[in-house]
């Protein structure tokens, strides 16, 4: 691996709340909360709202005792994928090799932009964020470093709206004090195993005996300590703009229920409106994933895999039907449901000689899209095609 390559990691901070505190000036240094009603849980929280312990994924209800004088918004997705597409845009304008790798972060590749900026790569990464940062009036921190690993601990400490580039020579020294929960993909159980072993910082993994750690979380063991070395080159890989790799939607409802008409509503509904974008964007999906959440917020999901992507609302909505009679299992009240599509790609949509109607529910839902744009989504109910 040549020294030379350098890997800048963008992170938009608390970017739900930073987008809301974009559209609203007035919002500008108040605590904001993303997240909806009280029976939902907190999509994102300033930085202003994180001084007094709110965080992502907590209960709304909590939130609201920790933080009582915050400005609470419902989530506003379609603004949020806007601003998303115009910080990647911006991205590609400095490298042609971006990664996205979330809709508020990803990777770019700056190595060789002196040639192509007559600039260095961490002049070139300052002026990137300052583009994003002054274009979209949006917080955004960076880290850079010579793996994407690094770069990404790097970002954790640039942290809010800050640039560190980690110098190949230096950047052992500054991560090996930082905790093994610092590394990506070290969560709390990892963290635990590995302090049993005597290994509390990073300093501690890169040190540690490769063939024990082996032993001790197998092939994981020796990725880490790699990781840790800053010896993972794995490279960054531009996508193609309309690779979305998933579509999906879920709802909090009004009140815990365990009426499973209702809920099979709720998830058929979600599961048509997604099939109405995938038609839109031209694409299918094979994989149709149901996820339920119950009113103690464990969550429990299945998912089904079809032979070939569709974007027929009938072939979507049998899969969900089929996952939720799976699914519900326990005799809890629920709160959440949620539809995923997933394995995106280009809908196989021909004859089947076994299902002669196939081609006939395209049309119907061609028709009935048509009406819904017109008169709106609750203009034409569907029970199921025949």
């Amino acid at each position: 691996m040549s020294n030379d390559r350098l890997i800048l990691h963008v992170d938009a901070d608390a970017f739900f709340a930073s987008v809301e505190q974009a559209l609203r000036p007035e919002l500008k240094g108040s605590a904001v909360i993303v997240g909806g009603s009280d029976r939902g849980v907190v999509s994102a929280a300033s930085y202003e709202a994180r001084r007094y312990g709110v965080h992502s994924a907590m209960p709304m209800v909590q939130a609201r005792k920790l933080c009582p004088h915050a400005v609470f918004v419902n989530p506003n997705f379609q603004a949020y994928s806007e601003f998303s597409a115009r910080m990647f845009h911006i991205m590609k304008r400095f490298s042609p090799l971006v990664e996205a790798t979330s809709v508020d972060e990803g990777y770019v590749d700056l190595t060789g932009t002196l040639r192509l900026h007559r600039a260095p790569p961490w002049e070139v990464a300052h002026r990137l964020l300052r583009e994003i940062r002054s274009t979209l009036d949006i917080n955004v921190s960076g880290g850079m470093a010579r793996t994407r690993t690094w770069a990404k601990m790097a970002t954790g400490l640039a942290k809010p709206n800050g640039l560190l580039y980690l110098d190949p020579e230096r950047a052992q020294t500054i991560l090996g004090a930082l905790s093994v929960s610092s590394i990506p993909g070290v969560g709390e159980k990892g963290q635990k195993i590995l302090e049993h072993a005597g290994i509390s910082t990073v300093a501690d993994l890169v040190a540690a005996d490769r063939d024990s750690l082996s032993r001790l979380l197998g092939r994981w063991g020796e990725q880490l300590v790699n990781i840790a070395s800053g010896d993972n080159c794995r490279p960054i890989v531009a996508e193609r703009q309309d690779s979305q790799k998933s579509y999906s939607k879920e709802r909090t409802l009004e009140r815990d229920t365990r009426d499973y008409l209702f809920i099979r509503s709720v998830a058929r509904e979600l599961g048509e409106k997604l099939a109405i974008r995938l038609r839109a964007d031209g694409k299918g999906a094979a994989t149709v994933t149901l996820k339920i959440r119950y009113a103690d917020f464990t969550d429990y999901s299945r998912s089904i895999s079809l032979t070939e992507p569709t974007n027929l609302s009938n072939e979507l909505l049998n899969c969900i039907d089929r996952l939720l009679r799976k699914t519900i299992l326990r005799n809890t009240k629920i709160r959440q449901v949620g539809v995923k599509l997933s394995g995106i790609g280009p809908p196989v949509l021909q004859m089947d000689l076994f299902d002669p109607k196939r081609p006939l529910f395209s049309l119907a839902d061609r028709a009935v899209d048509t009406i819904r744009q017109r008169f709106g989504f609750g203009s034409v109910q569907v029970s199921g095609w025949s």
